[in-house]
């Protein structure tokens, strides 16, 4: 009950933040209407049936049923009421200038609302995820770069960065020729400067540069509640210190990937005020995550990239290498190299499939850590080339008898020659949940057919993981506050730019950019970290705001602006005709921007 309580309450503040944006956005307009001396007929937050108002003098304030933004109807805004001149106050009896303040009031207003309560919660203190790496991804730019864990991001492209998030966003948003870092690393003092090539990224739909968060210092955990971790005992705020089965060399998100991998029992040991105790948390099947699913993936054998590092070198392997085994072990599964690695007592040898030839390397005996380092030199991912695959405990194939480096070589009498075709037929069979697969193998020398009949499977989930690093960061006086206040302020309005002309040049995936679903749940996220962290991010929707609605789009204010500076140019409003036909095509791209960024959220927030 307290949970839901909590619910209700952090939703009723995302409900209040942004209806707050909203109404500081209507009521720039307002204000500059009553100074101009115009008569505001209606001031509406929401649009559609009205829910409740009230009449005050004129004026009917209003709370309708649609709460995707607000309106202020201004007497004589759709022409003269009598169809004669404009009466003094209505909206077309005021001059050029006066209508130019009136319609831009609400932009005003919402940039107002940033550099006022920006310094006042950067005075506060507005918690941040640290600008620090706690990984990087294999093969990526900041991989090759060799950026270690612990690594802290001071700037991205001449930007000082407050949070993580910042990075990838600096990334994205900055030059696809270059990213230049500067950064400090792990125990030192002084800062240098890192120079990278962004990659795009597909699954992102922008550039970027590969570096995860740090998780907490103090590897504090978060727990779900109702979870296998809570029914294990771990509470919110359990230090994690040990993963049994796991090397001391990875970082706690690497290591509990690494005893999590198979669905297993992860057994690991944790910390509470001061006492240490063990745990076993045993996976449950997560009903949010049902798949149909045939239960085969690609074995974890090929070299995606090689670092160019002494250890790495020593080991003789190139990218594009096949590793079949390691120490007569097959490669299966993530981890299975660092764990051939670490089993080792003296030389490692490797079995290689190079340019479709084989070859047997040695890698020297190493000595203690650098097992983990040269696992982490070389990146070693799927082989969706081949169909040899890897059974998923649990699943529909492995109840059918398969094993894991079985090669598929027909399904339903159809040739497969890659992972994608395993997958294609496993999908269309998918479809029919009756259907039963027959899969013809090759097993070492044998030749067997083994029926299959895709069937959904949940995946494991343990409830709890470390937290990212946070921090909080507050303003050194007064003066800093405004100072920063006012450089975030015109940072996002930069942002909303480049945003915007990342997308016309296809620099960013226009799928980044969410509606009301997604300004919802992100909201929520934030009030999970406090009212500060909150009000930083109806700044950041202010700002935001405040760039759309000037763009000059018919409908918008920045439509409206645009035809009072052709009225003043030409000394005439536009044509009746015109602006008709102009407020037609931005009605049409406003509704289909809407539609748009809607589906996005659907996609984003419900169908994944």
């Amino acid at each position: 009950m307290d949970d839901l309580l909590l619910n209700i309450y952090r939703w009723a503040l995302v409900a209040f933040g942004i209806g707050l944006v909203i109404f500081v956005h209507e009521l720039g307009h307002f204000l500059a209407a009553r100074w101009c001396k115009v008569r505001v007929e209606t001031f509406s937050l929401g649009f559609g049936p009205k829910l409740l108002g009230w009449k005050r003098g004129p004026t009917t304030y209003q709370i309708a049923a649609v709460p995707l933004g607000g309106y202020v109807k201004m007497a004589g805004e759709e022409g003269p009421s009598d169809g004669g001149a404009p009466a003094s106050d209505e909206l077309p009896g005021k001059s050029v200038g006066q209508r130019f303040l009136i319609y831009s009031g609400g932009v005003l207003m919402n940039v107002a609302f940033a550099l006022v309560v920006f310094p006042i919660i950067l005075s506060v203190g507005v918690p941040f995820s640290e600008p620090i790496v706690g990984s990087t991804t294999p093969g990526s730019p900041a991989w090759h770069a060799g950026l270690q864990s612990g690594t802290r991001v001071e700037s991205v492209n001449g930007n000082v960065v407050y949070s993580f998030l910042n990075i990838p966003n600096e990334v994205a948003l900055g030059s696809p020729e270059e990213t230049v870092l500067v950064v400090r690393d792990p125990g030192a003092t002084n800062t240098r400067t890192v120079r990278l090539v962004p990659q795009w990224n597909e699954a992102i739909g922008a550039y970027s540069i590969g570096v995860n968060p740090a998780a907490d210092a103090h590897g504090s955990i978060a727990v779900e509640k109702g979870s296998s971790a809570e029914k294990a005992g771990l509470v919110d705020g359990d230090r994690l210190v040990d993963v049994a089965g796991t090397s001391p060399g990875l970082t706690l998100d690497e290591r509990l990937a690494k005893a999590a991998r198979n669905g297993d029992v992860v057994r690991a040991t944790f910390e509470r005020g001061g006492r240490t105790f063990a745990a076993d948390i045993v996976p449950t099947p997560d009903p949010k995550l049902e798949t149909q699913l045939l239960g085969v993936g690609p074995l974890v054998r090929r070299v995606v990239a090689v670092r160019d590092t002494p250890l790495a070198r020593r080991s003789g392997l190139a990218k594009d290498d096949r590793i079949l085994d390691a120490d007569g072990m097959p490669l299966v599964r993530p981890y299975d190299f660092l764990e051939r690695l670490e089993a080792a007592r003296g030389p490692v040898s490797l079995r290689v499939e190079r340019g479709g030839s084989a070859l047997a390397l040695t890698i020297p005996a190493l000595a203690a850590g650098e097992a983990v380092q040269l696992a982490q030199d070389v990146a070693i991912g799927q082989d969706a080339d081949s169909t040899l695959v890897a059974i998923t405990p649990g699943s529909a194939a492995a109840d059918a008898g398969l094993r894991d480096g079985d090669r598929i070589q027909r399904i339903d009498g159809k040739e497969v020659s890659t992972f994608a075709d395993v997958q294609s037929a496993a999908k269309e069979a998918g479809k029919d949940k009756q259907k039963v697969l027959a899969l013809d193998v090759v097993r070492g020398t044998e030749t067997l057919t083994v029926r299959v009949a895709p069937r959904a499977w949940r995946a494991p989930t343990y409830g709890f993981g470390v937290r990212d690093a946070q921090y909080v960061f507050r303003s050194d006086g007064p003066l800093d506050a405004v100072h920063a206040g006012f450089g975030l302020s015109w940072k996002f309005l930069e942002e909303s730019w480049l945003t915007l002309k990342r997308i016309l040049f296809r620099q960013v995936s226009g799928q980044n950019i969410g509606g009301i679903i997604t300004i919802g749940v992100v909201s929520h996220s934030f009030v999970s970290d406090g009212i500060a962290k909150l009000f930083y991010f109806l700044c950041m929707l202010s700002m935001n705001l405040a760039f759309l609605n000037v763009l000059p789009i018919p409908v918008l204010d920045g439509g409206h602006l645009l035809f009072l500076g052709i009225e003043k140019l030409k000394g005439s409003p536009v044509s009746e005709r015109i602006h008709g036909y102009s407020q037609l095509v931005g009605v049409v791209l406003i509704v289909s921007l809407m539609v748009y960024v809607t589906f996005n959220d659907v996609v984003r927030w419900i169908v994944r």
